[in-house]
C-alpha cells in the first residue's frame, strides 16, 4: 500500500450472519483454523482482516494473537504489524501482540524501530521469556548493518542471559548465544554452549518440528561439522508447510556463520528453497489503429507459454505487475494457474486504467480476464489520482518495483525482472514498457527479456511515446520551525540541492529532484535547527505540477500528493523524520547510501482516515 493509493483487497465474501449464535459458530470456526497448522494462503489471510467483524473481533484476542503470527510467518511484516497494533488497541499490552509487532518490525528491516517499541514496552514484558533474544536480535541486525562489535557484544549478553536465567525452553537462546560468541571469536564458548544446546535437544522426546532441527543443525555447524549441519538443515527444510520468513531467518544465519568459518556463505543455499520475486513489464495487445505490428493477438498462446516456462524457470513465488491487456494480464494468469501470489499495481484509478490499458475494441475479452486476475490478487492496489498522463505511469513503474524490491530484501531472495519486449527504446519518464526496463537497468536489475515469436520478430518497429504529462516526480520535504531571522539562510545552505520552496507562515515546503537529496537534506536539517524546529519532518514522493500564481506571479507547486508531506509533518512524537511508503520505496531504489528508511507501523494521516504504512528515515 502506498500514499496516494486505495487498496482493494479482492477478496469478495457473501457471508451473512442471521443470529449471534450464526457469528459465534463462524468466529469459533476461524479460531480453530488459524490456530491449526492448516496451510493458509496470503490471499487468504489479507481476506481475513479486510473482511473482520470489528465488533465481535474486540472480543476475541486470540483472533487478533494467531492472524498476526500467521501473516509474520508469511514474511508479510507490515500488515502483520497492524493486526497486532489494532489488537494492543482493543486490549492493552498483551505481550504475545507486543512481541509480533516487535519481531515484524525488526523483520521489515527496522532494528531501531524495534528497539524504541520494546522499551516503551519494558515493564510489560519484565517477565517474558522472549524478550530478551528478541531485543537480542535486533542488536544483531545493528551489528548485521554497521560491523559495529559492541552491538554483536549486547546481543550474545542478552542471548546468554535469556539462556542461563529462562524458566522456559533454553535452546533458543541458547543456539543464538552459541553463534553471538562464534562471530566474537569466542570459539571454545561457542562450542561448549552449542554442545549444552545439544545435550537438552537429544533428550527431549520429540524433535520433529521445524525449530528443534533447525537447532540442532545450527548447533552442528557452530561445533564445525559441516556435514552433518548440511544435512540437518535439508531435513528441517523439507517438512511440511515450513514458512517463508522461517526460511529467510534460518539460510541469513547459516550464511553468516559459513563466512565466519571461512567456508562459502551461500554453500547451504540448496537447502533452503526460498522463492524469488519478479517484476514484470510488457506490451499491450496491439489496437486496431496500429500500423506496424508490435504484438498481434495469434501471439497471445505462444508468448504466454514463454512467461510461463520463464516463471518455472525462476523458481519466483511473487510476482508485481500491472493488469494491462496483453503482457500483463497473461503473466499475471500464469502466476495464478501456478499457485503463487500476485501484487497488481496499476498506476491510475482502475476506472481509468481500464479505459487507458485494458479496453480492445477488437478483442473485448480482455475485459473479463482483467477482473478475473485482480479477482484473484494477493493484494490489488489502484491510484486515486491521475492527470499527469505519462508521468502516472513512470511513478507507478517505480512504485512496483519498488515494492518488488523491498519484499526481495524482506526474504532476502532474488529479484527478477522480466518483460516482454520489442527492443526498441523509449524517452525517458515516458511511463511505457521500454521506459520500465530503462529504469529497471538503472537500478541493477538483471532484465531476462521476452521476444515475442512470429515474422516480426527482431525487425524494427513503429516507437510509441507517450505525451509527456504537466508535471514531474518530486520528492517533498515539509517542515515546521519558528521564525527566526536566519533560518532562511541556513535552510539554504542544508538543502542546497532543493530546485524549490515555499514558505506558509511556520510551515515550509522544500522541493527536490529525486528522494535521495530530500532525505540527505531531511537529516542534515534535523541535525542542525534542532532548536528551531516545532514538530516533526514529513517527506512524500509524487507526480506534481511548476506553475505560477495568477496574482503574486511567483512559481508554486500543484498537486494532490503535495500536502501528503504536510500530514507526515504533523504526526508524532516530534523529532523524527517521517516518510510516506512511495518515498521508501523510491528511496530504497535510489540506494545513495546517504539515507535508509525504517518502516514504523501504520498511522492514520488524518482524523477517521485509514491508516497507512509510515516510515522513518536514518541518516
Amino acid at each position: 500500500m502506498t500514499h496516494g493509493t486505495a487498496v482493494a483487497m479482492q477478496v469478495k465474501s457473501d457471508r451473512a450472519y442471521d443470529s449471534i449464535d450464526a457469528v459465534s459458530v463462524a468466529v469459533e470456526a476461524l479460531r480453530g483454523r488459524l490456530q491449526s497448522g492448516q496451510k493458509i494462503t496470503s490471499r487468504e489471510l489479507r481476506g481475513i482482516w479486510s473482511e473482520r467483524l470489528r465488533p465481535f473481533w474486540r472480543l476475541q484476542i486470540d483472533l487478533y494473537r494467531a492472524l498476526s503470527r500467521r501473516l509474520l510467518e508469511q514474511g508479510d511484516n507490515y500488515l502483520a504489524s497492524e493486526v497486532a497494533d489494532e489488537g494492543g488497541q482493543f486490549f492493552g499490552d498483551d505481550v504475545a501482540l507486543i512481541l509480533t509487532r516487535a519481531l515484524a518490525t525488526a523483520r521489515s528491516g527496522a532494528p531501531q524501530s524495534a528497539q524504541a517499541f520494546l522499551g516503551q514496552k519494558e515493564e510489560v514484558l519484565d517477565e517474558a521469556d522472549e524478550a530478551k533474544s528478541l531485543l537480542a536480535r535486533t542488536f544483531k541486525d545493528l551489528w548485521k548493518s554497521s560491523r559495529e562489535e559492541h552491538y554483536l557484544q549486547e546481543s550474545f549478553d542478552l542471548y546468554n542471559l535469556d539462556y542461563t536465567t529462562t524458566k522456559g525452553d533454553r535452546t533458543f537462546p541458547g543456539v543464538n548465544a552459541a553463534s553471538m560468541a562464534l562471530f566474537l571469536g569466542r570459539r571454545d564458548v561457542a562450542g561448549r554452549i552449542a554442545g549444552e544446546v545439544l545435550a537438552l535437544l537429544r533428550a527431549k522426546a520429540d524433535t520433529s518440528n521445524y525449530w528443534d532441527q533447525v537447532t540442532i543443525a545450527e548447533c552442528l555447524l557452530v561445533a564445525g561439522d559441516i556435514e552433518a549441519a548440511r544435512v540437518a538443515y535439508a531435513e528441517a527444510a523439507a517438512s511440511d508447510h515450513v514458512a517463508h520468513a522461517h526460511l529467510a531467518t534460518t539460510r541469513g544465519q547459516a550464511r553468516l556463520l559459513l563466512k565466519q568459518l571461512e567456508r562459502g556463505e551461500a554453500e547451504f543455499d540448496p537447502c533452503f528453497p526460498l522463492p524469488g520475486v519478479i517484476a514484470f513489464t510488457g506490451h499491450r495487445i496491439d489496437g486496431p489503429d496500429r500500423t506496424a505490428p508490435r504484438f498481434p493477438h495469434d501471439m497471445t498462446p505462444a508468448v504466454k507459454e514463454r512467461i510461463r516456462e520463464a516463471i518455472a524457470k525462476s523458481g519466483a513465488g511473487f510476482g508485481y505487475a500491472a493488469a494491462a491487456n496483453g503482457s500483463d494480464i497473461l503473466f499475471l494468469e500464469c502466476m495464478q494457474e501456478a499457485g503463487l501470489e500476485t501484487y497488481i499495481h496499476l498506476p491510475l484509478p482502475e476506472e481509468d486504467f481500464i479505459r487507458e490499458s485494458v479496453l480492445n475494441p477488437a478483442f473485448p475479452e480482455w475485459l473479463e480476464r482483467f477482473q478475473k486476475v485482480t479477482a484473484h490478487a494477493t493484494e490489488y492496489t489502484c491510484a486515486t489520482h491521475a492527470g499527469h498522463e505519462a508521468l502516472d505511469f513512470d511513478y507507478g513503474n517505480r512504485l512496483m518495483l519498488g515494492a518488488a524490491s523491498q519484499r526481495a530484501r524482506q526474504l532476502d531472495s532474488e529479484l527478477h525482472f522480466l518483460t516482454v519486449w520489442d527492443g526498441v527504446p523509449a524517452a525517458p519518464g515516458s511511463g511505457g514498457t521500454a521506459d520500465y526496463v530503462r529504469l529497471a537497468g538503472e537500478f541493477g536489475c538483471a532484465v531476462e527479456i521476452i521476444d515475442i515469436p512470429g515474422p516480426r520478430s527482431g525487425q524494427p518497429t513503429e516507437q510509441t511515446t507517450p505525451t509527456a504529462g504537466p508535471g514531474q516526480l518530486l520528492s517533498i520535504l515539509t517542515i515546521f520551525l519558528r521564525p527566526d531571522e536566519k533560518s532562511e539562510a541556513k535552510l539554504a545552505a542544508l538543502a542546497s540541492e532543493a530546485i524549490h520552496s515555499e514558505v506558509s507562515d511556520t510551515r515550509v515546503r522544500i522541493f527536490f529532484q529525486n528522494p535521495g537529496a530530500a532525505s540527505t537534506a531531511a537529516c542534515a536539517i534535523r541535525r542542525h535547527l534542532a532548536d528551531i524546529l516545532t514538530g516533526a519532518l514529513g517527506l512524500h514522493a509524487g507526480p506534481a505540477r511548476l506553475s505560477t500564481h495568477p496574482l503574486t506571479g511567483k512559481q508554486i507547486v500543484r498537486g494532490a500528493h503535495v500536502s501528503i508531506s504536510d500530514d507526515l509533518a504533523a504526526l508524532t512524537p516530534t523529532g523524527l523524520i517521517y516518510a510516506s511508503s512511495a518515498f521508501a520505496a523510491l528511496l530504497g531504489l535510489q540506494n545513495s547510501g546517504q539515507a535508509r528508511s525504517e518502516f514504523l507501523g501504520y498511522r492514520a494521516l488524518k482524523s477517521g482516515g485509514a491508516r497507512e504504512p509510515v516510515f522513518q528515515i536514518l541518516g
